[in-house]
């Protein structure tokens, strides 16, 4: 026992000095320059909160030109090059159209608000009408001037990357593009080189879906495009979308379906990452939503992917930035068409599926033995959401179903529990009696549990098999769109974010510097739980320093998912209660009704 004290004592200690290390008076001593800087930052980022607009993201770049036949090395040597407005490749100037005024088309759909540019006949901005972004505001997608989204590139026969986001495309109608009802409109770009070499882009835009179709024609393009490739671009990366930055990009990545797989391992090591075979799709995803591009009647021969971090100094956060490229083949046609589908929308996996082209391999449900539970509690609970409009109160109902459905699995547990409690006072007689013999303590422990039916594993056992279910849980409420904005109640206003109630002016390891209240309610639900069901003196330090190291971690997770741990928490508590018998009772019911 004193021990014990002694345990919890020196960790609480350094939990204090962790804490101290990290206020400002430790600073302001020992930390002078780093504290100074440190103030100044915290005033430049809180003129930037009062104004969220003001909040800008570094200058977009690109990544250098990817070429198939150099080597990687030699591809991460060529500097990063602006892409600036209205400036024209210089490789090849003889080749490039005409530069005319840039013409700009909006498009407005139930769902979105785009616009096109004349200038690489590309996307640069997209704005989602059905979800806000961090400064409540529709959310914008892509950065600003962020041309050479759905651009053309090839390697021309010298050798030569040609990039086309800066050539000039003349569209075929001046006025803006709105949609409504069922309608589908089309929006084309073209241009023309040497009078018989031209570029196309159709856009062909429908009122109910996130997606638009863009067909591209390639007439007479054969004695400039070489390698028998071409590239479609999405050079400017996706904004992050969520007021926690670093949340958002913990989930921020690029994704390549290739063949019967899908690859979303690539690192924003500022190094380009290539595969080669049968292309399905394309993307770049952060945690809620994704750009793809598909296509359509011919497969890509190939996808590069370039990652890079990118600091965002007001907040001392990184922006996790991918240029995807679809790599399509070209075959010297003198009249090549294809046609691809460009999704811009949230990871809604009834969304996705839609397309029928596994776009929902690229949320993240987990290990492949998780993926069933995941998707089972998702469908759970979207059904129960179909009936309760309040994510909250699905939530309480969700709980109470898990609760019943882990009840054989959790009752056993405790039942096996309460047993070895009960025999506690004999194990400590046989480690008395044969504390020197080890092989003769053990024989006759493993005696006693079978004379009295005990299994010393049988608390564990059902506790392991609730784990994939337990995981499948933790990724669905953490990840998953359908928390996103929903609020609960009184100080619950977003269950996929934190139930911030107020902001330290010091950060403490695990817990951070925001003050929430459902992590410190489960965390108490678990030290209660703990302590009726921890009776061993030598595990007493676990009963405080497990929920106390959960609710540090959980402080950064969702409401959503405290809230659901907590009232899970309360079941259990009066399940244990209430719904299971002391073994001393059990027999003495059973004397009673011998007699």
């Amino acid at each position: 026992m004193d021990f014990d004290k002694r345990t919890i004592i020196a960790f609480l200690l350094i939990g204090l000095v962790l804490i101290f290390v990290q206020t400002p008076l430790y600073k302001k001593i020992f930390l002078p320059e780093a504290y100074k800087q440190e103030i100044a930052q915290k005033r430049a980022l809180e003129t930037a909160q009062t104004n969220p607009d003001s909040i800008t993201v570094p200058p977009i770049k690109t990544a250098p030109e990817k070429n198939p036949d150099i080597s990687a090395s030699d591809a991460q040597s060529d500097p990063l090059q602006s892409t600036q407005r209205n400036v024209i490749p210089m490789e090849t100037p003889s080749l490039v159209p005409d530069e005319l005024p840039e013409k700009t088309i909006r498009v407005e759909s139930e769902h979105y608000s785009a616009v096109f540019s004349s200038q690489g006949a590309s996307l640069i901005e997209w704005v989602l009408k059905d979800y806000d972004g961090p400064n409540n505001q529709p959310l914008q997608m892509l950065p600003d001037d962020a041309y050479g989204t759905l651009g053309i590139s090839f390697v021309n026969p010298s050798g030569d990357t040609i990039q086309t986001r800066n050539w000039s495309f003349t569209p075929d109608r001046q006025s803006d593009i709105v949609l409504s009802g069922n309608e589908e409109k089309r929006l084309l770009f073209r241009t023309t080189l040497d009078g018989n070499q031209v570029i196309e882009k159709e856009f062909i835009f429908k009122n109910q879906y996130y997606a638009f179709d863009m067909n591209v024609t390639l007439k007479n393009m054969g004695d400039m495009i070489a390698d028998k490739s071409y590239f479609i671009n999405a050079p400017a990366g996706l904004l992050p979308t969520e007021k926690r930055i670093e949340d958002d990009m913990y989930y921020a990545k690029a994704v390549v379906s290739a063949g019967e797989d899908v690859e979303k391992g690539y690192k924003p090591n500022g190094e380009w990452h290539t595969e080669k075979g049968t292309i399905n799709w394309i993307a770049a995803r952060t945690k809620y939503f994704m750009l793809a591009i598909i296509p359509r009647e011919k497969r890509g021969s190939g996808a590069n992917v370039y990652g890079e971090k990118i600091p965002i100094t007001e907040n001392r956060e990184e922006w996790k930035k991918f240029n995807i490229q679809l790599v399509m083949p070209y075959l010297n046609n003198r009249l090549e068409q294809q046609q691809f589908t460009v999704y811009f929308g949230p990871l809604d996996v009834d969304v996705l599926k839609a397309y029928q082209v596994n776009l929902e391999k690229a949320m993240d449900f987990g290990a492949k033995i998780l993926q069933p539970f995941s998707y089972a509690i998702l469908w759970t609970f979207k059904f129960i959401h179909n009936f309760i409009p309040n994510y909250g109160i699905v939530i309480i109902i969700f709980s109470f179903l898990i609760k019943i459905l882990v009840y054989p699995l959790t009752h056993k547990s405790y039942v096996s529990m309460k047993k070895m409690q009960s025999l506690s006072p004999k194990l400590n007689e046989l480690r008395e009696k044969y504390g020197k013999d080890p092989q003769r303590m053990n024989k006759e422990t493993m005696k006693l549990y079978k004379e009295q039916g005990v299994n010393p594993l049988g608390g564990c056992l059902p506790m392991l098999l609730q784990m994939p279910l337990l995981w499948g849980l933790f990724i669905v409420f953490r990840s998953t769109i359908e928390l996103r904005g929903e609020g609960f109640l009184l100080w619950i206003n977003d269950l996929s974010a934190p139930d911030t109630i107020a902001t330290l002016p010091f950060s403490i390891p695990l817990y951070g510097d925001m003050v929430n209240i459902l992590p410190l309610i489960m965390g108490a639900t678990m030290l209660l739980q703990q302590k009726m069901t921890t009776t061993d003196p030598k595990q007493k330090a676990m009963v405080y320093l497990m929920p106390i190291f959960l609710t540090l971690l959980f402080n950064r997770f969702p409401s959503g998912l405290n809230l659901y741990y907590a009232l899970f928490n309360i079941l259990s508590i009066l399940q244990q209660k209430y719904l299971i018998k002391d073994p001393g009772e059990e027999k003495k019911e059973v004397k009673k009704k011998r007699l």
